[in-house]
């Protein structure tokens, strides 16, 4: 299994994981990191290192970031490892769900793209949408 770990500002990666299992049930592998204005980037390189460590079961470790170019994806671009991890961001929820139900199943190459059509395939401007059908 692919360990799946979500690094967000505040407490984002915390509520996108209760929430996914809600949808599809308990999440073994799984946990998140909140960075927050008090927190030391040595002590939240040390954190995701840790996690990191503990998430990965010998097929490697996904990364959910909330926003490219943010603190939680710039510190989480230098653990980077094709074989071992990948960072993905912009996440949302049918991201979260979709990594949950495939993460068994896929390498850690498809398993990140994967979760990136399924995070881009749920972003709709209802408006528009509706007025078309």
């Amino acid at each position: 299994m692919i360990g799946l770990l979500i690094i967000s500002h505040c407490n984002l990666g915390k509520e996108f994981l209760n929430a996914a299992e809600l949808i599809v049930g308990r999440l073994e592998a799984a946990d998140s990191i909140a960075i927050t204005q008090t927190t030391e980037s040595e002590e939240i390189l040390k954190e995701i290192s840790e996690k990191i460590r503990a998430l990965n079961q010998g097929q490697g470790v996904l990364v959910l970031t909330d926003m490219f170019g943010g603190t939680p994806s710039n510190l989480s671009l230098s653990f980077l490892n094709d074989e071992t991890l990948e960072v993905l961001t912009g996440v949302n929820l049918p991201m979260v769900i979709a990594v949950a139900k495939d993460r068994d199943n896929l390498t850690l190459n498809e398993l990140g793209e994967r979760a990136q059509q399924a995070g881009k395939r749920s972003i709709t401007l209802a408006g528009k949408l509706l007025k078309t059908a």
